[in-house]
């Protein structure tokens, strides 16, 4: 029972809520990337699956030793494991290198050497790039930070063929374009705890009606940019309607956010651009496999 314990400390230590949907981007890219001989590329699906998981564990595991000081502060991550002393420092930043290396060393072994690439500058951006250099000192941290939510397709993609695409790419873009407003918006939700931990997020250091438009253009680029992939690189009339049906409530939930830039206006607009991101992959790789 007692290791039992342990594990699932360990495990919600590593925050899966916030890499659960960037590992489904990441085998979305590994399926595609499998196409007609999916049957025969499912071993290496299943080593890009789970390298994307120990690689955003691991990733998270050292943010959050880095940000251990910040979640102290803020009512809505001081019961993490371990600013609530439930796991030691040490153990952090071991738990966080150990699935470090089991995120590149099977890559490397298996000869996988792009997606090893793409796998390090991923975890080097959300780690030294995101939140030990920029976090604390610019509202614009997440924009630079975006690109680590990206790379996942890209090591999803790599794992299982070394053939240049260039949908692996626009995907990689829309993540990066999705993250901020994404981000934005719950930061927005919880921007007295930010203030009190002394973050500069966007909605902290900018006025309400500067951190609604910015919010919203960036869901408006968003919508715009999954529509032009239909052009770019998946010319199914269907993805381009799926595209369009989904781009109307992700229009409304910004404009109204707006219009009106409120907790509820703001969770709404947070809750849809998960599920916004999670169909228009499903429909990629729907549209990519059949």
């Amino acid at each position: 029972m007692g290791i039992e314990r342990g594990i699932l400390i360990y495990f919600k230590y590593t925050k899966p809520r916030v890499w659960s949907l960037l590992v489904y981007v990441g085998a979305v890219g590994a399926i595609i990337a499998g196409g007609a001989n999916i049957a025969q590329k499912t071993p290496l699906i299943l080593l890009a699956i789970f390298t994307i998981i120990a690689g955003a564990a691991g990733a998270e595991a050292i943010t959050n030793y880095i940000d251990r000081d910040i979640d102290s502060k803020m009512r809505r991550t001081a019961g993490r494991p371990l600013p609530a002393g439930q796991i030691t420092v040490a153990e952090a930043q071991i738990l966080g290198y150990s699935l470090i290396l089991a995120a590149i060393i099977p890559l490397v072994i298996f000869g996988r050497y792009y997606a090893a690439i793409f796998m390090f500058a991923g975890i080097f951006d959300n780690v030294v790039i995101y939140s030990y250099l920029l976090k604390r000192i610019t509202p614009w941290s997440i924009i630079f930070g975006g690109f680590s939510g990206g790379f996942p397709v890209l090591i999803g993609w790599y794992t299982v063929t070394d053939v240049f695409s260039i949908i692996p790419f626009l995907l990689f873009l829309l993540v990066i374009i999705w993250i901020p407003f994404h981000i934005w918006s719950i930061a927005y939700l919880y921007r007295d705890d930010y203030s009190s931990a002394r973050i500069p997020m966007l909605p902290v250091v900018y006025s309400e009606r500067a951190t609604s438009w910015a919010i919203t253009i960036s869901a408006l680029l968003l919508s715009a940019f999954s529509l032009l992939m239909y052009f770019a690189g998946e010319n199914s009339i269907i993805y381009l309607t799926v595209a369009i049906l989904l781009s109307v409530p992700l229009i409304f939930y910004s404009i109204s956010f707006l219009k009106k830039p409120t907790r509820k206006s703001s969770l709404a607009l947070f809750k849809y651009s998960g599920m916004y991101l999670a169909i228009i992959f499903s429909a990629f790789m729907i549209l990519g496999i059949v």
